[in-house]
């Protein structure tokens, strides 16, 4: 387990060397919180269990049958404190637990709001969150994990190979901002994007279920892809997971490899052969932009994330690229009114010198030999 952890690593030791050892969130609602303030009392009682399927799944994004296996599994791990009895106050339960951090990341709300509704402190409803982010950050390398074993690959070779007939595809790979506040102590020129927003970068890689098979976070908006996906843990680890066969599919700000194939640059005169290509290639790799959808559009937290911390922010997108895993593996689907429209990723392409030249020839050979066979196929049907 220790090892697969390892590829969930937040970038740290670049992003918080900085960073207080005081937790500045929780101090300043401490000291919020020396007037009683109002609650709901009950919500959940009252309210939740009398909700319908559709309505429960409205609220909370999942579905019950899905939240509640998670309840279950959070109870049974040892990120549930048990004993909470504190001068006879009653203890929170699991199920408060897992309820509120799904309110808090499918809809835009902020903490207070969750905190109340759900008839507990605004501190107790930090901690909460963060102990169902780490609980859910601990199942992260099962839930999220290439396949090991060659029939494995090619079984899932196979399925993407039905999209649109390209073949020997492992995954598809992109990046998506996540717009946040500017984190704490932090400089905010850092952290924009082109559009002037701050963000950190999620780079996934995504089967043909749309499901996350690898991701990696933490790097500032304003970064590359290109670079992101160089400071990535998969990147040194790809060549050993294609075997020398298989390939990953991305657009033109990837570098060209034997294991990551890119579109022919048009420049307004690609050949018959090319355009067939990059056709069939884009219509494979639209599953990360459509995984990139469903993943906000179920939790709307990750439209415009609402914490201080960069470590918190970074474990929070991982907990819900989880989340979005389970759902799939349940076969909870969202509805098509609940998608956002995704703007157009823009593509920018880089220049690599010495070795890198060589791996991009090698690329460039297996991409003209399936551009190829392609065009052969056609032409004979």
């Amino acid at each position: 387990m220790a090892s697969k952890m390892s590829d969930f690593l937040i970038l740290n030791e670049l992003l918080e060397s900085d960073e207080s050892s005081d937790d500045e969130e929780e101090i300043a609602l401490l000291l919020e919180e020396k007037r009683n303030i109002p609650k709901v009392m009950k919500f959940v009682e009252t309210v939740v269990h009398k909700f319908s399927d559709k309505e429960f799944k409205s609220n909370f994004r999942v579905e019950r049958t899905t939240c509640y296996k998670l309840i279950e599994e959070f109870r049974n791990s040892q990120f549930f404190p048990r004993n909470q009895n504190h001068g006879g106050s009653n203890s929170i339960t699991a199920e408060i637990h897992v309820l509120c951090f799904l309110w808090f990341a499918g809809n835009k709300v902020c903490l207070r709001d969750v905190s109340q509704r759900f008839g507990i402190g605004t501190t107790s409803g930090f901690r909460i969150i963060c102990r169902v982010v780490d609980f859910l950050i601990s199942i992260a390398g099962d839930i999220i994990c290439f396949p090991s074993s060659r029939d494995d690959k090619n079984s899932l070779a196979n399925e993407f190979k039905k999209v649109s007939g390209f073949p020997d595809v492992l995954g598809c790979i992109d990046s998506t901002s996540i717009p946040i506040r500017t984190p704490a102590n932090k400089i905010k020129s850092t952290y924009v994007n082109r559009h002037d927003i701050p963000s950190i970068i999620l780079q996934g890689i995504c089967d043909y279920r749309r499901r996350l098979i690898d991701v990696f976070v933490g790097a500032p908006g304003k970064v590359h892809d290109a670079r992101v996906f160089k400071l990535s843990f998969i990147s040194s680890k790809l060549p050993q997971i294609c075997e020398g066969k298989f390939h990953l599919l991305g657009d033109g700000a990837y570098p060209i490899r034997e294991w990551l194939l890119i579109p022919y640059k048009d420049y307004g005169n690609l050949t018959p052969d090319k355009t067939l290509f990059n056709q069939k290639l884009s219509s494979t790799r639209v599953l990360i932009e459509n995984t990139f959808g469903i993943l906000k559009s179920r939790l709307r937290q990750l439209q415009k994330l609402d914490l201080h911390k960069v470590d918190k922010i970074s474990k929070f997108i991982i907990a819900s690229c989880v989340i979005h895993n389970l759902c799939i593996d349940n076969n909870d689907v969202i509805t098509d009114e609940w998608l956002l429209p995704q703007p157009p990723h823009e593509d920018n392409v880089i220049n690599d010198m010495g070795r890198e030249s060589l791996l991009k020839q090698l690329g460039e050979n297996k991409r003209d030999a399936i551009k190829n066979g392609f065009f052969n196929e056609t032409n004979n049907e």
